[in-house]
Order: C-alpha cells, then structure tokens, then sequence
C-alpha cells in the first residue's frame, strides 16, 4: 500500500464516494496518524469503456 505523506505510515482504504456518474472519489486513511488521502477516477460499473485507439481505426 502507499505511504502517508505526513508520518509514512501505513494507508488502508476506507471508503468510495461517488462524484458524477463518471467520476468517483476513492478514500484512504493513515492507521497511525488518521490523514486522509482522495483519490478522484473514472468510475467502473462493470462495464468495459469504450476505447478509441488509433490501432482499431
């Protein structure tokens, strides 16, 4: 897992919050000290996006 940026402690994951219906907000918090770190993606439903590259064209 990632190291904290305030004391490198250890960063567990502790929640997903939705942001739109494309993003998402993903929170991680440090054991020792309780920092919070977010973490904004492209949310996943289960679905595989639609990827244009130009190999398919």
């Amino acid at each position: 897992m990632m190291p904290c940026p305030v004391c490198a402690g250890r960063m567990a994951f502790q929640a997903r919050r939705p942001i739109t219906t494309e993003l998402e907000d993903s929170v991680y918090a440090c054991r020792s000290c309780g920092t919070e770190l977010i973490r904004t993606t492209v949310r996943r439903d289960g679905q595989t996006p639609k990827i244009k590259s130009a190999e398919a064209a």
